[in-house]
């Protein structure tokens, strides 16, 4: 299994709070942690944790954090060749709820400086992939990039359409997985979501402009896909929730492992279903990953 990530890496600050700050309002923070986050590297190792060959495609800050961040990239499996250090690391500041719920503001930092050039500069490394996870940290017309040069060669792309805004018809005709939340549905599509017949239509929508299958993440409640053979809910497994940071990209780690496992796209769900479920019972976006979910590379 050869998956590319392009996207984005940072530093995770994290807070843990009796609740979400509201505005105008001080708390004190009952435990202060530092993790390794980014939606892309976060993708990125879960893929490799779970057997997959990972080459990462990005940038980190030329400061500590940046080589912080790199070698835990590397110390986690994944291949970091086109990985190049400029400006500040990107840094995410999270708060967590005692309810699990968290709260993030993003620097983008050096994930706003990757360019068009560096991923033609690394056009052989998304070529050899079967899989393409991307992700909305980075620049538009850098996620447009990779996705032309994996179109052409037919590799399978994964879009994470997060954080939510605005994707161009041309890039959605190439995808062949989207993976937004709700929020991130109702951006794309212009349409609600309050139950399965708004889902249907919504997916539909996306589905006409091009976009293979979608799969709705639903938090707790599990997810929702459709493709043009079939659509229905898969169920999450109940949990004791501890942190939800990078349960998404979990997700959509796994679902490119068990796709490339020959997976349906229902059980490829159920996998990553699973392998999310366990990330939200730890702390970080990149817990250790236990050996029975992984298969081998």
């Amino acid at each position: 299994m050869n998956i590319t990530v392009v996207g984005s890496t940072n530093i995770d600050l994290v807070y843990t709070v009796p609740h979400i700050v509201k505005a105008g309002e001080t708390l004190h923070s009952t435990e202060h942690e530092l993790f390794f986050g980014g939606k892309g590297a976060n993708q990125a190792v879960t893929a490799s944790q779970l057997g997959a060959n990972v080459e990462f495609i990005g940038n980190v800050g030329a400061d500590d954090f940046g080589e912080q961040v790199k070698q835990n990239l590397q110390e986690k499996g994944v291949k970091t060749e086109a990985v190049q250090k400029i400006g500040l690391t990107g840094q995410a500041i999270i708060q967590v709820a005692d309810s699990g719920e968290n709260s993030i503001v993003l620097f983008p930092g050096a994930n706003f400086l990757v360019t068009r050039e560096q991923i033609s500069a690394a056009k052989d490394k998304i070529e050899a992939s079967d899989v393409l996870l991307l992700q909305l940290e980075i620049p538009i017309p850098v996620v447009e990039a990779a996705a032309e040069i994996a179109a052409q060669k037919g590799v399978h792309i994964i879009l994470n359409p997060a954080p939510a805004q605005q994707i161009s018809d041309s890039l959605l005709g190439k995808i062949s997985i989207l993976t937004p939340n709700e929020t991130e549905l109702e951006m794309l599509t212009g349409l609600k979501t309050n139950n399965e017949e708004d889902l249907i239509q919504a997916c539909s929508l996306l589905i006409q402009k091009g976009v293979g299958a979608v799969v709705v993440t639903l938090g707790e409640k599990g997810s929702y896909y459709m493709n043009s053979n079939e659509h229905g809910y898969v169920q999450a497994n109940k949990v004791e929730v501890k942190d939800t940071t990078g349960a998404g990209d979990a997700f959509n780690g796994a679902l490119a492992v068990g796709l490339r496992q020959g997976k349906s796209l229902r059980e490829s769900i159920l996998y990553a279903s699973k392998v999310a479920g366990f990330v939200v019972t730890q702390m970080g976006a990149q817990p250790p990953i236990p050996h029975s979910f992984r298969v081998n590379k």
